[in-house]
């Protein structure tokens, strides 16, 4: 906020000069307004990138073909609401997550960052009444994330509906297919040996004809399955950066991954990894939501069941 002011203050004072020192009146005037320019261009620079793109929220479409499935499902990939208070832009979340009418919601973790005086306990039951509200025909999962450790505190039925899956599987049924869960911890998801662990059990015990989604807050696990016979892995705490220079990318990532995997849609050997830029913003230390050529997101993958080739 301080270089703004100080150029459109040494404007000012280059337009009062003008007044006064008439030998270069037309000089100071063109000081003045560049000076000007960038103020004004770095105010209008500010306001974008705490008040404009944070709240762009951009909605991601992806079509994954599979035999596993006899029916079109619908998932609805969120991370990183990281509220740091529960106003009207998480609401506007939930309308249009109610308006995308997913089939499934897995969130990757980060529900909320508080900035006093908000608490956790008065957002969270505010951000549950929002989760009841859209919770979609098969269901809300998830796994724990940086910024909610109170959550370790609730009892599985207190959550409901959503469902936290930390080191757990969960077995959805449809039709000719199922939906085969597996959500790492917090640790598991930032450790590729860790995550193996827990990945190899699950593999161990899941029917391979089951379409399997591994799921877990950091990308970081992903390095570590390549040959793993997992349909689909997804992510999100990266924020894609939040800061994206042209031409250089993400400035920090927060992970172990390669910076291209920060955000999007790709394979990563077998599997196919999503990682989502998150549909809020890191509120450490109560910094106001900030994003460049990086805006929040959400990301509907459709999976289409694949027909048989004659």
């Amino acid at each position: 906020m301080e270089l703004p002011l100080i150029l459109l203050g040494v404007a000012l004072l280059c337009l009062g000069l003008a007044v006064t020192w008439t030998n270069s009146r037309r000089s100071l005037i063109c000081v003045a307004g560049i000076y000007a320019f960038l103020g004004l261009d770095l105010f209008a620079l500010r306001y974008y990138v705490t008040y404009v793109e944070p709240e762009r929220l951009v909605i991601r479409q992806v079509r994954l073909e599979t035999p596993k499935l006899d029916q079109p499902i619908r998932i609805l990939h969120i991370a990183d609401i990281q509220a740091g208070a529960i106003e009207a832009y998480q609401n506007e979340i939930f309308e249009r997550i109610e308006s995308l009418q997913p089939d499934i919601i897995i969130n990757t973790g980060d529900f909320l960052q508080v900035v006093p005086p908000a608490t956790f306990e008065s957002e969270w039951a505010k951000l549950h009444a929002l989760i009841k509200r859209v919770n979609p025909r098969l269901g809300t999962y998830a796994v724990f994330g940086d910024t909610e450790r109170e959550l370790y505190r609730y009892k599985a039925d207190a959550l409901e509906p959503l469902v936290m899956l930390s080191s757990r599987d969960q077995r959805i049924e449809l039709g000719a297919g199922a939906l085969n869960l597996h959500g790492l911890s917090l640790y598991q998801s930032k450790s590729e040996e860790w995550a193996m662990r827990s990945i190899e059990q699950w593999l161990e015990h899941s029917d391979p004809n089951d379409f399997r989604i591994l799921l877990g807050h950091s990308p970081n696990y992903a390095l570590a399955v390549a040959e793993s016979p997992i349909d689909l892995c997804l992510a999100g705490h990266t924020h894609g950066g939040q800061v994206n220079l042209p031409f250089y990318g993400p400035l920090v990532i927060d992970s172990d991954v390669p910076a291209e995997w920060a955000k999007g849609f790709r394979r990563v050997g077998i599997p196919y990894l999503n990682v989502s830029a998150g549909a809020g913003s890191n509120r450490r230390h109560g910094l106001p939501p900030l994003r460049f050529n990086c805006p929040s997101e959400m990301t509907i993958i459709e999976l289409i069941p694949m027909r048989p080739i004659l």
